[in-house]
């Protein structure tokens, strides 16, 4: 069944069986029949996209951080970069947060990104850890240096390790680069 804080329509659907329950009861019991409970079904939908609304869920809070991440890159902004990163950052390249962060801004200037689209997806959440393994398609400006070379795309495979915070914050503590146009890489080739 979906997330009620997620998706509004498990508490839409209650809503219509209510409606449709209400509806047989009051054909057997007319008597019982009062206008005001027409307006359970009513509160029902407005309290579970309420719910959804405002209940931001810790899927909502991982996938809001990759597209901050995503969209610090096509704008050319570092600090959303910094933002969505641990303090205790860590992969087998890059040994603290302002490495990869001075490696992200290296990559913001030599491969200015257009725009990029998720061709697959999955995450998997173990209490206060969380992995998101994206497969993406990356659009490169015109203007970048890696589009100048005759790549004006590149199809990245990544793995983002995410740990919940004390403040139930999802922050990024170590990424991987699986694959580049779908052959296997490691940082220490990114960086060669």
């Amino acid at each position: 069944m979906w997330n009620v804080f997620e998706y509004p329509f498990t508490g839409i659907a209650i809503a219509i069986i209510t409606a449709i329950g209400m509806r047989i009861y009051w054909a057997f019991r007319p008597e019982r029949k009062h206008r005001v409970y027409n307006l359970i079904p009513l509160l029902i939908i407005l309290a579970s996209v309420a719910v959804a609304y405002f209940v931001q869920t810790d899927n909502e809070k991982i996938r809001g951080a990759i597209n901050k991440g995503i969209k610090a890159f096509e704008d050319q902004k570092i600090e959303p970069i910094r933002e969505v990163i641990a303090d205790d950052y860590s992969d087998p390249f890059n040994t603290s947060k302002e490495y990869i962060v001075a490696y992200c801004q290296t990559m913001m200037q030599r491969a200015m990104v257009d725009r990029v689209t998720f061709l697959s997806n999955e995450m998997v959440i173990e209490g206060n850890k969380a992995t998101f393994t994206a497969e993406m398609v990356v659009k490169f400006a015109e203007e970048s240096e890696i589009s100048k070379m005759g790549k004006p795309f590149l199809i990245v495979k990544a793995s983002f390790h995410f740990e919940k915070t004390a403040d139930k914050k999802w922050l990024i503590n170590n990424c991987e680069v699986l694959e580049l146009d779908r052959k296997a890489v490691n940082w220490g080739e990114l960086h060669s």
